[in-house]
């Protein structure tokens, strides 16, 4: 996380008298977070990664902090379809998009597998009969997914409109390193609607950055 974690929730305590306790994270990789999040109180994560040869190192590294904890080997996204997921050698670089402007960036960074995924909207997972996740108030939203972030977000449908969401923690971008990817400014237009406003933004040279956003008090 280019912001910290123990900064966004200083910035939620002090708008919201609150500190959030229960995490839904998108693009979970390893979970590299999770010590952030073990130690600034949360006590139950959510952890969706799509790729699922990146499950049994999560599990392993995530098992060391104890908290109430849950993997969904699941990738999400704005329709419940099938989706071509490219797979790339250093594997956080993975997208359903294609490399564009990464490829300058980061030369070394290659796309060495395609698979086929079903993808599936948050919302559907949450409204269907057998729906097993752990818990659906989530306080903090943290999506990683090079280029899904706003359809992820559509995917969560009325959901977006819970009142226990009080921060929402995106990888943006300001220029296209993947094909037809949103930027930044399209992200902002569709969580004002929400009133979710980004007050803070830390940007690479590479042309891609992280943003917190908060929900208005």
């Amino acid at each position: 996380m280019l912001i910290k974690y123990q900064k966004c929730c200083d910035i939620i305590k002090l708008i919201h008298d609150t500190l959030p306790t229960k995490v839904l994270h998108i693009g979970a990789h390893t979970g590299e977070e999770a010590l952030d999040y073990y130690n600034n109180g949360v006590k139950d994560v959510i952890w969706f990664e799509a790729n699922e040869e990146l499950i049994p190192k999560l599990q392993a590294h995530i098992s060391q902090f104890p908290m109430n904890q849950q993997i969904c080997p699941i990738a999400l996204w704005d329709k419940n379809e099938v989706l071509k997921f490219k797979i790339t050698n250093n594997f956080q670089s993975s997208s359903f998009f294609d490399l564009n402007t990464h490829s300058s960036h980061y030369p070394n960074i290659v796309v060495t597998e395609e698979k086929d995924v079903q993808a599936l909207r948050l919302d559907s997972i949450i409204s269907h009969p057998d729906n097993l996740l752990i818990f659906n108030d989530f306080e903090f939203i943290n999506i990683d997914t090079q280029g899904a972030e706003l359809a992820i977000l559509k995917g969560f449908g009325h959901q977006i409109n819970s009142s226990s969401i009080k921060g929402i923690y995106l990888e943006v971008n300001k220029e296209k390193l993947y094909a037809d990817i949103p930027l930044v400014n399209e992200i902002d237009a569709f969580l004002i609607q929400f009133n979710f406003h980004r007050i803070k933004t830390n940007w690479t040279s590479a042309g891609w950055g992280d943003a917190f956003y908060l929900k208005a008090g």
